[in-house]
């Protein structure tokens, strides 16, 4: 019988390392700060409901609350892009909006919310196109041609483009504004990234070729 020397782990059995245990301890964190940011935004929305009796940016919190759960169970993948422009241009462009609050004497409430559930909408079908393939930071995880592919490259951000305009027409305030053209300018970024990481595909280079559009239609 074999003794092993007490207190000495087994070489055989793999441990968790430094960076595993700090790429777990990013991920956890991650997710405690959007849902965080979340339900502050849906908070603010809801006692502004509570308060005034219209409802606010009812679309607009379906759609981060759809674009967060997505975020939690998104399917990993190995070929994510490693430049730092990336990484950051991911977290501001998709959720920077959830810093933003209601605020008085915009848009009639009917029309802005109608406005923010046809973003919603757009976004929703876009992203159960693409399903478990939902990313942040720009990586190859399949190329998508059919259904809303098939007009423009990134119909969800067309979709959150419609949403958060609605929002702040509904909310104007120079905050949100403020938030609504990073938030855009983030998301150009975004696609910039995404395109130089497909670029390397050759289906996606005969996808650009077909669809010549990125966000809107023949313009």
């Amino acid at each position: 019988m074999e003794v092993k020397p007490f207190g000495r782990a087994d070489a055989s059995k793999p441990g968790l390392t430094f960076g595993g245990m700090r790429g777990r301890a990013a991920s956890v964190l991650s997710r405690a700060v959007l849902v965080t940011l979340f339900v502050g935004f849906a908070w603010a929305n809801f006692h502004r409901w509570r308060t005034t009796g219209e409802p606010s940016g009812l679309g607009t919190t379906l759609l981060e609350g759809w674009v967060a759960v997505l975020f939690l169970i998104r399917r990993p993948t190995e070929q994510v892009s490693s430049r730092r422009l990336a990484w950051v241009a991911a977290p501001i462009g998709s959720f920077a909006m959830l810093l933003a609050r209601p605020a008085p004497g915009g848009m009639p409430q009917i029309p802005a919310e109608v406005l923010q559930l046809v973003g919603v909408a757009v976004a929703l079908f876009s992203l159960g196109t693409l399903g478990r393939s939902f990313g942040l930071v720009a990586a190859n995880r399949g190329v998508k041609t059919h259904g809303p592919y098939a007009l423009v490259r990134h119909p969800t951000y067309t979709g959150y483009l419609i949403a958060y305009c609605a929002y702040c027409a509904e909310n104007p305030s120079a905050r949100n504004v403020g938030l609504l053209l990073a938030s855009t300018a983030f998301q150009l970024v975004r696609i910039r990234e995404e395109e130089q990481v497909l670029s390397a595909d050759e289906g996606y280079r005969d996808y650009t070729s077909r669809v010549r559009f990125r966000l809107v239609p023949y313009v």
